[in-house]
């Protein structure tokens, strides 16, 4: 049985690294929690700030594509709201590692390391 995003304890959450003031080196973060729903949406948590309730991750969906920075609990338990194909749920066979070792991630990464030149 998979486990629900809104499930998660502050405890569960507190076991994740603080929020770094800094993202220099893109790719490297290591990524801790995964989240997915049946929508084709993947949440990539690295850092949590505990006071704030903020995630530093990486976010990827269809529509928009990819994206890295900040989100709130609140902007991902919104999706929980439209239906039940939009819950987000926990990978619970995750393993922690490197942003840029998960092939989904690599494009953006590579695009945000070396921009091109228009």
């Amino acid at each position: 049985m998979s486990r629900k995003f809104s499930d998660l304890t502050r405890s569960d959450l507190a076991k994740l690294p603080g929020l770094l003031d800094n993202h220099f080196c893109i790719g490297e973060e290591r990524i801790y929690l995964h989240l997915w729903n049946r929508k084709k949406m993947h949440w990539y948590i690295s850092e949590y700030d505990r006071i704030n309730q903020r995630f530093f991750g990486f976010y990827e969906n269809k529509s928009d594509g990819i994206s890295s920075g900040l989100c709130s609990i609140q902007d991902i338990l919104v999706y929980a709201r439209k239906s039940e194909a939009w819950e987000p749920m926990v990978d619970e066979e995750w393993k922690p590692v490197a942003a840029k070792e998960i092939i989904s991630l690599q494009g953006y990464i590579n695009m945000m390391r070396c921009p091109p030149d228009w």
